[in-house]
């Protein structure tokens, strides 16, 4: 059996060179997905860690609101943060002992 072919029918590239239909608008490109709200990047959970490390070695518990202060914190260039761990663990020198 052999099949018919509908000379007809065109693809509308084909329509719109013959004028016999209009260029067809492109859909518009999907958005870009949003970065994740509060993801922090490997080198904030770096600085993270360290200062929570130094803040440990440091005999320093964490109160409430030092989460935000701390996520803050690793936020900054890594040697910024390295700085306020070496100030958290440096010994301080007993008052009594002056």
């Amino acid at each position: 059996m052999r099949r018919r072919v509908d000379e007809s029918v065109g693809d509308i590239a084909s329509l719109v060179t013959l004028g016999l239909a209009e260029p067809q608008a492109k859909p518009a490109a999907p958005p870009e997905p949003a970065p994740a709200p509060d993801m922090p990047t490997p080198e904030e959970q770096a600085n993270e860690l360290l200062l929570e490390e130094a803040l440990v070695a440091a005999g320093v518990g964490k109160a409430a609101g030092d989460e935000e202060v701390i996520d803050a914190l690793a936020r900054l260039e890594p040697t910024e943060v390295q700085a306020v761990a070496r100030w958290l663990k440096t010994k301080k020198p007993d008052p009594e002992t002056k």
